[in-house]
Formats: structure tokens, sequence, C-alpha cells
């Protein structure tokens, strides 16, 4: 009889094997046995995992479907040779497709990635979740009661790189109240935390992103100028610093659309202005002089199911080749490509198909994980 050496193997052997699979890979040698399972599920796995693949960014697009779920489809960049870089960056396929059942009607959700997580939150219905959509896992976080009035609310999410704490930070983006706490994932509570140089800032209400491990905002002060607005998820203090000098960020609020990303580990604006896409990149993190204008593409393309001025959209970097390409998401509706080498942009893929009932459909860059929910120990997971 043959034996069965893999079987027979060390634990820790099977586990450096293991986690040398690509996260796909990982996910269909879950359902092989049941110790397999285990191991794979395990927190020290994960960890390993995390330590020896890179997993390549994938693009979640999340749409609700009905009035008790969102259906989510990640798609999955292909990871291969560059030769062909523009080719590259237009071929990518579904991972998984499947619909989070998330109570009652979550329209006009909305939802912001970290390691592998996903903060989704509806501006009507007041409630947050964190879902791991690869191991179908969410849990709900009750909301704190001060904040169950207010009707313009902005959050942040990340993970302390010293603790390793997961925290939700939950604010009143209304600059005549400073209604700002805190959330440590695997506490169940929530803390009021203080403004600080953020007090009387009016926080932008579309997004946040997360640079250097700590959530950023775009905000405005009382005189109406314009700052990116940190949270420190360590100390929980919050800083603002200077973004580029802008055209069109005057005083009375924004003349454009600005979406501040990260891009190549630097924090990014990005906007459309006067029929161009202008991207900054501030090179050394909090230093105002190192704030660069890397592109200034101009636009030659209709896309005619966005629809709206050019000047009024919302444009954000997704990849930059090395050889100066850019691949690039439009008011989260399309995909648009840059070649640096024609200097010519082009809409290469749609996100939505420019239906109502895609109105409230959002798209991101969501880089997979295998981190379990139930490492949150006080907290209800919940399978789907």
């Amino acid at each position: 009889m043959e034996q069965d050496f893999f079987t027979n193997l060390p634990s820790e052997l099977t586990t450096n094997i293991l986690s040398r699979l690509p996260i796909r890979s990982v996910a269909i040698s879950k359902c092989v046995c049941k110790p397999w399972f285990n191991l794979l599920d395990s927190h020290d796995f994960v960890k390993s995992h995390l330590s020896k693949i890179k997993t390549p960014p994938s693009l979640a697009r999340l749409m609700p479907v009905a009035t008790n779920s969102t259906q989510c489809t990640i798609f999955e960049f292909e990871d291969e040779d560059e030769a062909d870089v523009e080719s590259h960056a237009l071929r990518f396929h579904p991972l998984t497709d499947f619909e989070i059942p998330l109570g009652n009607s979550i329209s006009k959700c909305r939802a912001k990635p970290n390691n592998g997580l996903l903060l989704i939150y509806s501006s009507l219905e007041r409630r947050i979740y964190i879902c791991n959509p690869l191991t179908r896992q969410y849990i709900e976080l009750c909301c704190p009661q001060e904040f169950i009035s207010l009707h313009i609310l902005s959050f942040g999410f990340g993970v302390s790189k010293l603790s390793g704490q997961y925290k939700v930070v939950y604010i009143n983006t209304d600059s005549s109240s400073d209604s700002h706490c805190v959330y440590t994932l695997g506490t169940g509570t929530w803390r009021r935390v203080e403004p600080g140089p953020a007090s009387g800032c009016s926080f932008c209400f579309h997004a946040y992103i997360v640079c250097n491990g700590n959530p950023h905002w775009t905000v405005y002060d009382s005189a109406q100028i314009f700052w990116i607005c940190a949270f420190d998820l360590e100390t929980e203090c919050f800083s603002i610093f200077s973004a580029p000098a802008v055209d069109g960020l005057a005083e009375g609020g924004p003349a454009i659309h600005v979406k501040l990303n990260v891009l190549r580990g630097c924090l990014c604006l990005s906007y459309t202005l006067d029929n161009k896409v202008v991207i900054w990149l501030m090179k050394e993190y909090r230093v105002q002089e190192s704030w660069t204008m890397e592109y200034q593409i101009s636009i030659d393309i209709d896309c005619g199911f966005v629809y709206g001025h050019w000047n009024l959209m919302y444009v954000y970097p997704i990849k930059v080749f090395e050889n100066g390409d850019v691949l690039m998401s439009l008011e989260e509706k399309c995909l648009i490509y840059y070649s640096n080498k024609t200097r010519t942009i082009r809409q290469v893929g749609k996100l939505t198909d420019g239906t109502s009932e895609d109105d409230g459909a959002s798209a991101l860059i969501y880089t997979p994980s295998l981190f379990s929910l139930k490492n949150f120990a006080v907290e209800n997971v919940i399978l789907f």
C-alpha cells in the first residue's frame, strides 16, 4: 500500500508548505479535510501566509440588490509578467461572488478595506459591519447612542502597527459638533476621543483612506481652508497638515471633487479640472514641500454611461506601472487607462451597467486575506 507521506509530516512543515500557496489555492485546500481546515483557519497560519505571500490587489464591487442583502463580487487582477503592461492591466476575473445578508435595507451602503477586512456602513440605517468576504464572516457593531440621531457621519478603520489592534473611528462630520468615538474590536465598547487640532473641522463625507496604518480624511476648517486630517490609532489623537496649493480649493468650499488616496505608498490627491486628470503625490509624509504633481492627463474620451461634468467627477488611480501607464477608476462606474507612451486615455471597462439599480454601487481596491473575525473573542461572528 502506498504511504501518504504528507499526512505524516510534522505540523510545522505542513504549515510552511501550505503558507506558500496563493490565496485561491489555500481557500480550496480548506475543503481537503478537517485537520487542514482547522490549520488553515488558525491565526498562526494566517500570519505565516501573510509573511510569505504578497497577495496582488483585487477589485471589490458592492451593490445593494435586495432589502436585506448586498451583492459582493471580488475581481482578481492576474499576477503575471508585465512585459505587455497595457494588456496585463486589463485582465482580471471574478475571485468570488456572493451576497452578504446584512439585515434591513442598506441602500447607499459604502465600504472601505483594511488588511483584508471591509468596513461596510449604511448612511440610512446607521449600521456598521466588519466583513471578511473570503472567510464569509461578518460582525455588526452597535453604534454609540449619542450618534444615533446624527445625519452627517464619517468613519475610519485601521489596525495599529504597534499593538495590532483593529479600531473603528466614528465621526460627526458637522463642524459645529466634536462628537467622535473609537471602538477597538474585541472590547465591545465605544470610547469618546478628543478632536484636538481637528476641533471645528468639517470632515468631507465621501471617504477616508489608510496611509502608514492610520485613517486619513480631507477636512475644511472654520475659515474654509482645505487640510488633511489623520488619526493615530496607537495614541488615539487627531492631527492636521497641509494639502498642495490647488486651484479650486478656495474659500467657500471645493470647486472640484478631490479624491484622497494612497499611491506607491504615498498620500495622493486626484481630481479632474479643465478636462484633465490631475494626480499629486506627497513624496515625504507630512512634508508640505514634498507635494509633487505627478500627472496632468488630458481627457479626450466620452464615457457615455457616466453622467455629469468632468470637473465634478471623482477619479482615483488604481495602479501605476513601471512604464508610467496608469489604471484609474472614474466615479466608481468605469475603468480608464492612460498610456504614457501615446499620452492618451481610454475607457477599458465598466464597473456598473449604468442602470438605476447601480446607483448604490461602490467599487474599491481590496487585498484578500484569510484573517478570521473569530480572533475578536467577544464579538458575535456571523457566517454567511
